[in-house]
């Protein structure tokens, strides 16, 4: 009879602790289903992302972004190619040259190249160094806008 009790109270109290489980989920259940969040203002005309033009100097073809930095003084792109620094160094210095750009600094050494471009008061560091471990060269176009 003993054993009778304990398995009968054993019993009740799994019933009794299921039941609270079970009100709970359904309450909880119910409550998120009928949960309507208030609108504070309604959006009428929603686009889509927007892309911005992140750097109106080219890249080379073949090259690979790595990173775009929007800096206090103005933009920083970093990209890697598979070129060499004298073919990227005459790149830069084409597309320079043709958008009137003058060079204020120019010096390259042990396979890095740093060019200092003006115009207008603004400026444009170009910095290329061949990544020997990697096999690349990383660019990097640091823009620092006119006040």
């Amino acid at each position: 009879m003993k054993v009778f009790k304990q398995t009968y109270t054993k019993n009740v109290l799994f019933i009794t602790a299921s039941a609270v489980v079970l009100a709970l989920f359904i309450v909880s259940f119910v409550t998120f289903t009928l949960y309507r969040p208030k609108s504070v203002v309604k959006l009428s005309n929603v686009q889509g992302y927007k892309s911005e033009n992140t750097f109106s100097i080219p890249h080379p073809s073949g090259s690979k972004e790595i990173s775009v930095d929007n800096t206090a003084y103005g933009r920083r792109v970093t990209f890697e190619a598979s070129r060499t620094v004298t073919e990227l160094n005459n790149y830069y210095k084409n597309i320079f040259d043709a958008k009137g750009w003058e060079v204020e600094y120019n010096e390259v050494a042990s396979g890095t190249a740093i060019t200092k471009y003006k115009n207008k008061g603004s400026f444009i560091t170009v910095t290329i160094s061949k990544q020997l471990d990697l096999n690349n060269t990383i660019v990097v176009l640091d823009e620092t806008r006119a006040e």
